[in-house]
């Protein structure tokens, strides 16, 4: 029997009553009781995961795996796998209808053991393999395959495989090699997303080579310039897939993928990309048989191969379009954060607005703000978070413009208004934010002494005031004459005239020779150009062998802005990556030149204050050469 209550006790301790035995239980306080509860429940907690881990290691996993869509009469292997030892022939095949068996099923089995910080793992792997042949083309389906591990059934899923009919161009017959390739056996393509869509709108390009052959080594890959297009390199899987392509079944293999952004109207005309490409072909050797080849010679066929020019036809926008459309692209939101409601005069605040969406996002324009006169208005800043993904541009800009109130008064901001066309409606869409009124108060720096104008007071000094160095206030006071009559026609008075006139013809003079000094140094500033940007990048070259990084790409951005201040006559302060863009386009560089320009001023930019490899300094290095040397090409025609 136990004395107390059903809760928790400690100190055990055994006692004989009446001839029995007897448990005595000491209650636990409150304190105690707590740190009781703890333990028992990190207990609970830790053989709840034991039993997790267990049950999860615990479980078997059987699948099938077969290559689709196959071509009628092509071998191929359908794999069953089970990570499990299966019980002694427990293993039951499907039915496979639509097929031929040639082999299987062959057994083989793997078992690996790792240790890691200690800990060791182990896999197994038993799988069944059959070689199977379609008899005719349609979707086959192969059923489930059961396996027994431990005397529990597992079963795999049905598999769909599509089996198609070739229209492949046989090879002509014969041992020589060349003729094991058929014409149709290796292509290139360009395939793109859209081939119609309006100027402005993203669509997708990839180039991919399509082979019934194998295909060892790709050399000489040209990629077409995209001339019309903003375009954007895509980072993609480049594992091979097997597709239908033409009528025949293909292993495909993607190579180049981009985003493309067309920027003008009307057909557009991708030329061809060009490769070679190296097949492997086995031929049946007459000389003793190989034991390693199975009686085969190996050789390999080249194929330069030429991709079909795409056409593209560029959309120009519908008429409609609202007055502050400029050229946006997408599905995009405005939020707006405007200034105070009440501000002190000679106090400065901001409008900030925020455009977030997809669509063409590197190109849109700030939106225009119109602010009182008496605002003293200042650039705007812009700051972009944009992401370029498979299908299109997306993230946000946002516009900020500051301003300084330097009246008093009640000012009433405009809506501002963003408008864009969206592609996927055909519509155009405006966006504004609401009506702003904002109260500046005086902060006492202005003057209130009334003024007498006429015969009653005018107030002059409550709109008028001296800012720093500004213009002072206008003079109100009498101003003393004198008279001048005896001057006039005096021999001092046409002796000033004669000076004056010499001085005018001299001052004349030396002004056209500065004019046309100044034009023959902007003609050899731009001429030079080239050979400036040189020299900056020999000084950058030498900072990169003695390990000076940020004195390379301190001289870099020097030798890349200089370069297009120098080439186009434009001042450094006015040249944003932007215009460097829109310069370049103008001047007939392609977009994907342009933008590595402009890459590599973002690269130098980023390095100069983040660790860098000294291979990528070469890599920055031998791409600014080259931009530059397409540049003087492109100019040149």
């Amino acid at each position: 029997m136990v004395f107390g209550q059903p809760h928790l006790c400690r100190n055990i301790r055994l006692t004989t009553i009446n001839g029995h035995n007897v448990a005595l239980y000491r209650h636990l306080n409150k304190d105690e009781e707590s740190i009781v509860m703890k333990q028992l429940l990190r207990l609970t907690l830790t053989v709840a995961l034991l039993l997790c881990s267990y049950t999860l290691s615990a479980q078997v996993s059987f699948s099938v795996d077969a290559p689709s869509p196959i071509a009628v009469g092509e071998a191929f292997r359908v794999e069953f796998k089970v990570d499990a030892e299966p019980d002694r022939n427990s293993f039951t095949a499907p039915g496979f209808e639509g097929f031929d068996v040639v082999a299987g099923p062959s057994v083989s089995t793997g078992h690996s053991v790792q240790f890691i910080n200690g800990h060791q793992s182990s896999s197994y792997e038993c799988t069944y393999t059959y070689v199977l042949i379609a008899t005719s083309a349609g979707k086959h389906t192969i059923g489930s395959a059961t396996v027994k591990v431990k005397d529990k059934e597992y079963r795999t899923n049905p598999l769909l495989i599509e089996a198609v009919t070739e229209t492949k161009s046989k090879a002509e017959q014969g041992q020589n090699p060349e003729n094991l390739v058929g014409k149709d056996d290796i292509l290139l393509r360009l395939k793109v997303s859209e081939t119609e869509l309006y100027k402005g709108e993203s669509m997708r390009a990839s180039l991919i080579l399509y082979t019934r052959a194998s295909i060892d080594n790709i050399d000489n890959v040209s990629i077409p310039p995209f001339d019309g297009f903003w375009s954007q390199e895509l980072s993609f899987d480049n594992t091979p897939t097997r597709v239908e392509y033409n009528g025949g079944v293909y292993e495909a293999y993607k190579l180049v993928e981009m985003l493309l952004s067309p920027q003008q109207s009307g057909a557009i005309v991708i030329p061809a990309a060009k490769l070679t490409a190296r097949a492997q072909v086995f031929v049946e050797s007459k000389r003793n048989r190989n034991i390693f080849f199975g009686g085969h010679d190996i050789y390999h066929v080249t194929r330069q191969l030429e991709s079909p020019p795409v056409s593209i036809k560029v959309k120009e926008f519908p008429a409609g379009a609202p007055a502050s459309f400029n050229g946006a692209v997408g599905s995009f939101k405005l939020n707006a954060k405007m200034p105070n409601s009440q501000i002190e005069s000679n106090s400065a605040d901001q409008i900030e607005l925020t455009i977030s969406g997809s669509g063409n996002l590197k190109f849109l324009s700030a939106p225009r703000v119109l602010l009182p006169e008496s605002f003293e208005v200042y650039d705007t800043k812009v700051i972009d978070n944009i992401k370029v993904t498979s299908n299109n541009t997306s993230g946000s800009i946002t516009y900020t413009y500051p301003f300084v109130a330097r009246s008093p008064g009640e000012f009433t901001i405009e809506p501002i208004e963003f408008s864009y066309f969206d592609p996927s409606t055909g519509q155009y869409h405006t966006l504004a934010t609401e009506q702003a009124t904002i109260r500046v108060l005086d902060d006492g720096s202005v003057s209130t002494t009334p003024i007498i104008s006429g015969g009653g007071l005018t107030n002059y000094a409550t709109t008028m005031r001296q800012l720093d160095r500004d213009i002072r206030f206008i003079h109100t006071g009498k101003l003393a004459h004198r008279a001048a009559a005896s001057f006039v026609l005096s021999p001092s008075y046409w002796l000033i005239m004669v000076l004056c006139a010499s001085i005018f013809i001299v001052v004349y003079l030396l002004l056209r020779k500065r004019i046309r000094d100044n034009r023959n140094i902007v003609a050899r500033r731009m001429k030079r150009a080239d050979k400036v940007a040189v020299q900056r990048l020999r000084m950058a070259e030498r900072s990169m062998k003695e390990g000076r990084r940020h004195d390379f790409y301190e001289e870099m951005l020097r030798a890349m802005w200089g370069y297009i201040s120098d080439k186009f006559n434009i001042p450094v302060s006015n040249l944003t990556k932007e215009t460097i863009r829109e310069e370049l386009y103008r001047r007939n560089v392609t977009a994907t030149v342009a933008e590595s320009f402009c890459d590599i001023i973002t690269r130098s930019e980023e390095a100069q204050y983040a660790p860098s490899a000294e291979g990528e300094m070469d890599e920055v290095y031998a791409n600014a050469i080259d931009v530059i040397s397409k540049i003087e090409e492109a100019v040149k025609r």
